[in-house]
């Protein structure tokens, strides 16, 4: 999808530097390309100026960028919860819920 940033310029001499960053979530990469290591996205941006400055030139005002995104199979594998951690909470949730039922009893 295309997304349209809009920026003033307040003041720069002869050159400016756009920078855009971007993520790719982990849990989408393992949800649309399961079967595959690696992906290449090709990346596309144009900038155009709306001035009343009518000798301003734009040089490389569009560019295309190949982005390559490989799959870290180490953080892939999705651990589940330690065991300790479910039977401490069970036990925090009882230990709630007997002093709530002693306090509401006094």
């Amino acid at each position: 999808s295309c997304l349209v940033f809009r920026c003033p310029l307040r003041s720069f001499e002869r050159a400016a530097v756009l920078r855009a960053r971007g993520r790719l979530w982990n849990g989408t990469f393992l949800e649309e390309f399961l079967a595959v290591t690696s992906v290449e996205l090709i990346v596309r941006a144009s900038v155009s100026v709306t001035s009343a400055v009518t000798n301003l030139v734009l040089k490389d005002a569009s560019t295309q960028i190949p982005v390559s995104v490989y799959l870290d199979p180490s953080a892939a594998v999705a651990g589940g919860v330690p065991w300790w951690v479910i039977v401490l909470a069970v036990l925090a949730g009882v230990l709630v819920l007997a002093l709530l039922i002693f306090i509401l009893w006094k």
